[in-house]
């Protein structure tokens, strides 16, 4: 008997309908692209997705691993029509030229949008059924964020959704859907998925998992997870900045026992529902986010979250007003970063370590969230901007910021950075010689995800709410393809109906 062949990919965006930054192939190229081979050594070891199915298929004697594609690119605006085209053609381009496959391990977000597509992953997965047949079982993972569609149950019931943010458990996501697959090609299970897609769109502030009504929602999954006939329970907050038909919260549950996993859908969505308000939260400006961290006396940091330009919510990272504020203040022992802006970079790199230089800081991309910010400061480090992530989330992932540079602006410690990246890992500023955790006030260009590796070296962490892109109040947005009415923006009543379920068939 021959080995089950197996192929793993990877199409990784969260996209942003109002952002000016379209996300072009050279985005994709500069975070992750990966073809045939390349997929090993980028991927073992890691805390990913992919890691994750490597690990499980590798201790399988009777299966062969298939590396077809792997692609991602840093949130940023909807993927251009070129771009999607490029990534699709060379992922269908690789199934075609893998032979036979018994099987397909795919890594998504589930909130990509391109610009000709309003769900790119849907269209992509029925590309790829299309080639391999309706037989061959898919077991895909998807981001807590995920605008799923129930177009999507059409093609494969095995979806597996992210159960913390920071999301550090896409390791154990991947891990559960090759054990899936593997359970669908070896003993002949057949799963079937029920999905309750709910009219709300929530503010993803609130998601966390440690605590609040995400953490909730996740505790009720685990423990119908505990029930028979129940193999899965993802919950997705959806990501509100998707201007699209299918925007918005769901739940899929993956069962053994169909009638159970439809009694299981419903009572998860409706436990959603009931916790929509605890997702709202009010935050304070700038000035109001540094007076209250002034006024924290601690023997650590504390963070103010620059969350309305968080480059994983699809921020541009330059936008100025919380560092125009902190200049201002001259705050002694203080660090802001990782600020885009590679011009800025490239005249330190002129002036040279050491030396002075007249920098416009930020405010390129988009100056309507603040005008750039004009100092005279030291150049102290450069670097390439390549560094290893040390916490868990993305561990052990190799990171390319295309250059940095630590400079200094009277008391004040600044992180400039060569693309746009989310200040997650301590290793982004310790890779130059910084170190976050010794500082008095941390300005970052984050929202949720650092909180995994930051959380042991910070005291206070203070949400504020700047100008940006990915602003907290949604009604700063206007929607022209959502569904309606739709909460918060509308208030609505809302009962669960029947719901769905699909059966595998082999």
């Amino acid at each position: 008997m021959g080995k089950h062949r197996v192929g793993i990919a990877f199409f990784y965006h969260e996209s942003h309908s109002f952002s000016p930054m379209k996300t072009e192939i050279e985005q994709f190229r500069n975070e992750g692209f990966f073809i045939g081979d390349e997929i090993y050594d980028a991927y073992t070891g890691t805390k990913t997705e992919v890691g994750g199915f490597l690990d499980v298929l590798r201790q399988e004697e009777d299966v062969e691993i298939v590396p077809l594609l792997c692609a991602a690119a840093i949130p940023s605006g909807v993927v251009s029509t070129e771009a999607y085209a490029i990534i699709e053609e060379q992922m269908l381009e690789s199934i075609r030229g893998a032979g036979k496959l018994d099987g397909l391990l795919i890594a998504l977000h589930g909130a990509m949008v391109a610009e000709h597509l309003f769900d790119p992953e849907e269209h992509l997965l029925g590309k790829i059924r299309g080639l391999i047949g309706p037989d061959v079982p898919i077991a895909t993972t998807l981001d807590m964020h995920a605008n799923l569609s129930e177009k999507m149950i059409d093609y494969t019931p095995l979806h597996f959704g992210f159960k913390t943010y920071p999301h550090v458990d896409m390791y154990e996501q991947g891990v559960h859907a090759a054990t899936a697959l593997l359970k669908v090609l070896k003993e002949g299970v057949i799963y079937y998925a029920s999905f309750e897609k709910l009219p709300m769109m929530p503010p993803s502030i609130n998601m966390r998992t440690a605590e609040g009504p995400m953490c909730k929602m996740i505790e009720w999954a685990k423990q119908a997870e505990g029930e028979d006939g129940i193999w899965n329970v993802s919950v997705f907050g959806g990501f509100p900045y998707s201007d699209i038909p299918m925007v918005g919260a769901s739940v899929l549950v993956v069962a053994l026992d169909p009638e159970k996993g439809e009694e299981t859908a419903r009572k998860m969505a409706s436990l959603f529902w009931s916790v929509r308000e605890e997702f709202v939260m009010d935050l304070p400006n700038v000035k109001e986010g540094l007076a209250l961290a002034l006024s924290i006396e601690d023997d650590k940091p504390v963070v103010l979250a620059d969350i309305s330009d968080n480059p994983l919510s699809c921020g541009s990272g330059d936008t100025t007003e919380l560092l125009r504020e902190m200049v201002s203040m001259n705050i002694p022992n203080s660090l802001f970063g990782g600020l885009y802006d590679p011009d800025s970079i490239e005249a330190c790199h002129q002036a040279g370590v050491g030396n002075k230089v007249s920098l416009s800081l930020g405010g390129k991309i988009s100056p309507e969230f603040g005008e750039p910010v004009h100092v005279e400061a030291t150049v102290v480090a450069l670097s390439d901007g390549v560094f290893y992530n040390s916490g868990p989330f993305n561990q052990h992932l190799r990171v390319d910021l295309k250059g940095a540079a630590h400079i200094r602006v009277d008391e004040m410690d600044v992180l400039l950075i060569g693309r746009p990246m989310s200040a997650n890992d301590p290793e982004m500023f310790r890779h130059i010689g910084l170190e976050p955790s010794t500082k008095r006030i941390l300005g970052l260009k984050a929202k949720n995800h650092f909180r995994a590796a930051f959380e042991p070296i910070v005291g206070r962490i203070i949400y504020v709410d700047a100008p940006g892109v990915a602003s907290n109040r949604l009604t700063t947005f206007t929607y022209h393809h959502i569904p309606t009415p739709i909460w918060p923006l509308d208030d609505i009543d809302y009962k669960i109906q029947q719901g769905r379920k699909e059966k595998w068939k082999q």
